[in-house]
Formats: C-alpha cells, sequence, structure tokens
C-alpha cells in the first residue's frame, strides 16, 4: 500500500497544513478572479470564505467544493489556446535513447495561473479528506475503547 506523505504527518500537523493551503487556495481563487461571471465568481467567493475563514473541515460543504471544481476546470478550459507536441526522454535501450511524443495543452497567461489554482485545489482536497479521515479514526478508536 503505497503511503500518502500528508498522511503520515501527525494529526495536528495535517490539520494546520489544510487550513493553511485553504488560506492560499481562497486568495488565490479571489486574484485570479475564478468563475468569471458574477453569479459564478460569487459562488466561488462564498464557498472559499468559510476556507478563508480557517474552517474547512464542514462536510456540508462538499457539494460546493465538488462544483468549486467543476468551475475552475470551466474557466481553465476556456483559456486553453491549442496544443502542441513534447518529445520525451523515457529511458534508453541498446539503441539509446528512448523519446515518447507527448501532447501538451497550451495555455493563456491567466490559464497557466489557474493550473496552479487547480494544483492547489487538489492538494488542499488531499489534505482536507486526510484530515477529516484522521479525525474520524480517531473517533472510532475512542468508541472502541470506551466500552
Amino acid at each position: 500500500m503505497k503511503t500518502d506523505p500528508i498522511c503520515a504527518q501527525p494529526f495536528e500537523d495535517i490539520a494546520t497544513t489544510t487550513i493553511t493551503l485553504g488560506r492560499k487556495l481562497a486568495a488565490m481563487a479571489h486574484e485570479q478572479q475564478v468563475g468569471g461571471t458574477s453569479r459564478r465568481a460569487g459562488f466561488v467567493s462564498h464557498t472559499l470564505s468559510r476556507i478563508r475563514d480557517r474552517r474547512p473541515f464542514d462536510t456540508r460543504d462538499d457539494a460546493a467544493l465538488d462544483e468549486t471544481r467543476r468551475i475552475i476546470l470551466a474557466d481553465l478550459n476556456s483559456e486553453c489556446r491549442g496544443t502542441k507536441i513534447h518529445f520525451v526522454e523515457t529511458g534508453y535501450d541498446a539503441d539509446g535513447p528512448v523519446t515518447e511524443a507527448r501532447e501538451c495543452t497550451v495555455y493563456t497567461e491567466r490559464g497557466e495561473e489557474l493550473v496552479r489554482v487547480l494544483h492547489l485545489f487538489e492538494t488542499f482536497m488531499t489534505a482536507r479528506a486526510a484530515t477529516l479521515d484522521r479525525a474520524a479514526a480517531e473517533r472510532a478508536i475512542r468508541q472502541l475503547t470506551s466500552g
């Protein structure tokens, strides 16, 4: 079983990491005006306001966070300017280097920033899930040992 580095941290550190990532995410999303249109931007702002205020663990936010991810992806897709081919060295054989052609998406400058927002969002969500899992595990252990 592969261990996630976030999960290997002490519980308090995971929670602190999640809160810090959440504040950074809220600031970056605001800076990049995620959502574009006023309704979608307002939704993202409202969803991330609790996270910005250091309250990222309310599971009632799950659906809103899922929608926020879809909004980030929609914004990112609107910033796509096409694709280009990169040749990547993937190893060596008897004839020398082995390369592989990979198609990469080309984004506008804002799109590149949105890629960073999406990466931060995914990192935040991983840390959030790890914190919620650890809290659930601790509750389950207390319940097992209290009887």
